[in-house]
């Protein structure tokens, strides 16, 4: 039997569409768990319907927890050999089970991974783990996926994504790291489990296939501003209780590096809350040869841009001439500030900042804007400078 946990909590407008594309799975030999963690809307009462229909769904009712407690609740209570997740706001592809699961038994592995659609109102993009499709053992896992598991070789290009809900993992494999997993994380809890798992792991599956739906709205792209010394304390937390899982595996694989890569990747975009100090530096962190005050283009209006705009609007540290997005018109539609690129030409600027970081993405616009633009007027993010040792201090990662 396969065991999927959902952990529930005020996702009422999309959670009748995740349990539908469970129950219609084409693997049928299943559990539901829906752990609904304190929710404040009809979300509990959705889980109970769908209980009183369908034997296969088991719903548990707790006080706010949080996610990693929900998570823990669900395993505890699931019966199966295999475990997988669903976040009660995504949804998953028929044959999404029974293509991991097929994997899963003919492959002998503990597990299997797929990979993802990001849905964005009426964007989609596919995204893939770093790693070639194909059957790992220890010694591959050792030669071919710990030395880029985390950060593939580049700042920043993904080795295994670490969401456990694109997994499929053996209960036996999994049970003792997502129990390991301190309660007190609201971010990177998923990274928390899956990369010490996968580093005991004695064999893996991965499937080059997209299978999960992964939901994105403007409000979980960018959230709402946090106060910056609690958004510290939620990164210093991460950091070190998952460093401090990763040095007692040190004897298998040494993911330390990797590890402050990945913490870097996630506090770049943040800086504007996160990087001490940096209203008072003299250019944009970090893009050096951006200078405060200058007259600016931003490049890209993700959740980076959308951050970076709201720092300027806050701060008056440059000023914005045009928020250029290719995907400007959807843009719109979510209420983000957005133009055509083609505007560009039309004013009279100092600098194009990419506001891009991921390694692949930022190259590419970097190579189409300096052939239409000239080179100096052009800025991606410096690396060298985002790893260096004064913005680790800045961060407080030292």
């Amino acid at each position: 039997m396969l065991s999927i946990i959902v952990p529930v909590y005020n996702v009422e407008k999309y959670l009748s569409q995740c349990i539908k594309s469970i129950l219609y799975q084409t693997f049928t030999d299943i559990e539901i768990i829906l752990v609904d963690d304190g929710s404040t809307d009809k979300s509990g009462s959705i889980c109970d319907a769908y209980a009183a229909k369908d034997p296969r769904v088991k719903v548990i009712h707790q006080e706010n927890k949080g996610l990693v407690n929900a998570r823990k609740t669900g395993l505890k209570a699931a019966s199966g050999k295999y475990i997988g997740y669903v976040d009660g706001d995504d949804w998953i592809e028929p044959n999404m089970y029974e293509r991991m699961h097929w994997k899963m038994t003919e492959e002998q592995v503990d597990v299997v991974m797929c990979g993802r659609y990001e849905d964005t109102e009426n964007m989609q993009k596919t995204v893939y783990h770093g790693i070639p499709e194909g059957r790992y053992d220890k010694s591959m896992l050792m030669k071919s996926v710990y030395p880029h598991m985390i950060a593939d070789g580049s700042f920043f290009k993904w080795g295994v994504f670490p969401g456990v809900w694109d997994k499929l993992f053996k209960k036996d494999c999994l049970e003792k790291y997502q129990m390991e997993v301190d309660e007190r994380l609201t971010m990177g809890e998923d990274a928390a489990c899956t990369y010490p798992c996968l580093l005991n792991a004695d064999s893996i599956y991965v499937l080059e296939e997209c299978l999960y739906h992964y939901r994105q709205t403007p409000f979980s792209m960018v959230k709402a501003d946090t106060v910056p010394g609690v958004l510290r304390k939620q990164f210093q937390l991460l950091y070190h209780t998952v460093l401090d899982s990763l040095q007692r595996y040190t004897n298998i694989y040494d993911l330390t590096g990797q590890w402050r890569e990945y913490l870097l990747f996630l506090m770049t975009p943040r800086a504007e809350t996160l990087y001490e100090g940096m209203e008072k530096l003299d250019y944009l962190f970090p893009f050096p040869h951006v200078k405060r005050g200058d007259n600016i283009i931003l490049y890209g209006m993700g959740a980076y841009g959308q951050r970076l705009y709201k720092f300027m609007k806050r701060t008056g540290f440059c000023n914005v001439l045009l928020c250029a997005d290719k995907n400007y018109k959807e843009l719109r539609k979510q209420g983000v500030e957005a133009g055509p690129p083609e505007q560009i030409e039309k004013y009279d600027y100092d600098a194009i900042v990419i506001a891009n970081s991921f390694a692949e993405t930022r190259t590419e616009v970097y190579r189409e804007l300096t052939d239409r633009y000239p080179k100096e007027k052009v800025h991606a993010m410096d690396v060298e400078l985002v790893k260096s040792g004064e913005t680790l201090k800045a961060f407080h990662l030292l």
